[in-house]
Formats: C-alpha cells, structure tokens, sequence
C-alpha cells in the first residue's frame, strides 16, 4: 500500500512525467490518501458544495481515504518523540500524514525532501522521497 502527500498529489494532477514515472513502480498496489492530505485538499476550495465535488473525486481516484484514529494518534506521538529525540521536528500536519501511513504499514510518498528526507525518518518509516527537477 501506498500513501501519496499533498505535493505528490498535485503533481500527479498536473500530469508531472517524473511523478508518473516513479509511481509506475506502485502500479500493482493499493493507492491511499491520508485524512490529511484530503483537507489540504479541501482547503483549497470555497465552498462546501465544491469540498465535496473534490471528496467525491479523491474517493474515486484512490482506494481508501485513511482515518486518523487513536491509534494513529498514540503512533505520531511515538514517532514525534523519536524524531525530536534525534533533532528532527516535522509540522503537525507532516507528522500526522505520515503516522497514519505508518500505522496502517504502507509507504509514505512525498516529493517534500526538506522536511521527510532526513536518515531518521527513514529509519523510522517507509518513506519514498520522489526527485523531480522542479
């Protein structure tokens, strides 16, 4: 299973070529989006009726929207607590995206080098950092 974040998301939209390349390899398994990641997508929208024509869309796109849980919650304070341990800290919304991957033992894919890109992240996690020129 794969989990895409908001960067890779829209890059996929806009039809990236380096995105769709490196996804390619994922072809055969479950794509997901985190919780997250839907209400970044949200927020760029206005109004309620367009929130839920963008809902609608990413539910067809991808196999499942993941839900933040408990769990989830008790593994983003475990993975919070490592990763400041080793002086890496990831903003609320990084560090929920990628414990609702984590715990639901999926890969992570974000094009966010400056902020998942570091060795104690990928100690921790399944994380697929994709390359692009832009």
């Amino acid at each position: 299973m794969i989990a895409l974040d908001r960067d890779v998301l829209v890059k996929l939209r806009n039809s990236n070529q380096a995105v769709i390349d490196h996804l390619q390899q994922y072809s055969t398994e479950e794509w997901t989006l985190p919780a997250h990641v839907a209400w970044e997508s949200f927020q760029y929208h206005t109004s309620r009726a367009e929130r839920r024509q963008e809902q609608r869309r990413l539910r067809s796109t991808f196999d499942r929207i993941l839900s933040f849980t408990d769990d989830t919650a008790i593994e983003a304070s475990y993975l919070d607590d490592k990763l400041q341990s080793q002086d890496v800290v990831l903003d609320a919304v990084d560090l929920f995206t990628l414990a609702t991957v984590y715990t639901e033992g999926g890969t992570f894919v974000t094009h966010n080098k400056r902020d998942v890109d570091e060795g104690p992240v990928h100690s921790l996690a399944d994380v697929d950092v994709v390359h692009t020129a832009e």
